[in-house]
Formats: C-alpha cells, sequence, structure tokens
C-alpha cells in the first residue's frame, strides 16, 4: 500500500475514533466515567492536564454537539463582506437559541484567553486560533442567537474568515454528515 494511502487511512482511523470519543465525552461528561478504574490517575496523577486538556475542551465541545444533533433548529444567513463576513444565526427554539450563545460566547472567550484546543470537526477554527491577532471579531447576541461580524486586511485571512463560515453553515444545514466529511478530508 503506497504511503499516501495508509496516511489517508490512518487519518480517517482516527478522526472516525475521535468522533467516537467526543461523542462519548460530550455525552458522559468526563473521562473518569467513561473509564473506570483509571479514576485515581486520571484525577491524580493527569488531573491537571485532563482539567486543562479534555475537560477544559469539553464546555465548548458539549454546546457544539447538542448543536449538531439539533441543526434542523438553526437557521443562518451569511452576508459576505469585502473584508470578512457577517453572519447571523439564530433559532426560534428559546434552548437552541441559548446554546448558540454559549457556544458563540464559550469560543470567543477561549480566544481572547489564548486557549486552543483539538477541534477535530473544523479545518477552520484551529487556524482562527493560531491567528486571533489578525482578524476582528465583533459579538452581537440577538434575542434569538447570534450577530457575528469577523473581518481582516490580509487576504488569506479574509478567505479563512469565509471559509469558517461556510464550514460552520454546512454544519447548520448537515448536522453529522457535514462533521464526519470534514473530519475525513
Amino acid at each position: 500500500m503506497p504511503v499516501m494511502h495508509r496516511r489517508s487511512l490512518l487519518k480517517g482511523v482516527l478522526a472516525a475514533a475521535g468522533t467516537v470519543i467526543s461523542f462519548l465525552l460530550a455525552r458522559f461528561g468526563r473521562a473518569q466515567t467513561m473509564m473506570p478504574g483509571m479514576g485515581g490517575m486520571m484525577e491524580d496523577h493527569m488531573g491537571g492536564m485532563m482539567r486543562g486538556g479534555m475537560g477544559d475542551m469539553m464546555g465548548p465541545m458539549r454546546t457544539g454537539m447538542q448543536l449538531f444533533r439539533r441543526h434542523a433548529a438553526i437557521h443562518r444567513k451569511v452576508t459576505a463582506l469585502s473584508d470578512g463576513v457577517r453572519t447571523v444565526t439564530e433559532s426560534d427554539d428559546p434552548e437552541v437559541a441559548a446554546l448558540i450563545q454559549k457556544h458563540v460566547a464559550d469560543m470567543y472567550t477561549r480566544i481572547d484567553q489564548d486557549r486552543p484546543f483539538a477541534y477535530p470537526m473544523s479545518r477552520t477554527v484551529p487556524v482562527l486560533f493560531q491567528n486571533t491577532g489578525r482578524y476582528s471579531r465583533q459579538l452581537e447576541v440577538t434575542p434569538k442567537g447570534v450577530a457575528i461580524t469577523e473581518t481582516a486586511s490580509d487576504p488569506d485571512m479574509i478567505e479563512l474568515i469565509k471559509a469558517h463560515a461556510r464550514e460552520i453553515t454546512g454544519f447548520v444545514d448537515e448536522g453529522m454528515p457535514a462533521i464526519m466529511r470534514n473530519m475525513m478530508q
């Protein structure tokens, strides 16, 4: 088997495993719950790493997974700007609207605090986290969700912002199939 095919296969297998692990962590909340008997090691020996890594990422991952499951209740409008995008993401369901608001606020807080994390569903989020000083973010909470304006002066960043908007729109339109497709690319 050629090297590239093995890498692609391995990438696909690891991505699928990451999806399953992320889903289980989102569903059960803590790694200790999934791995009984390892609690002592996880909590005592690796506690700092787990709380700063997997546990720390669970807020945005948990709300993200809830949004993926309820994607049909979300509507989204993207307006392309010459220097970025303006997006309005909302839901008529108050629970879903609150999830949208929480997820975006959590992600922006992480960006502002320089706390990136592995987000296997997205190809754009990690790059946005690496370039936080190269674009502007403006969040407006609406009664039914959020309105966001993201802009930049650098053409590469503008394209990245627009790619992220397309990616999120795919998640809203398709839910899990878009996530899986993204992870396999």
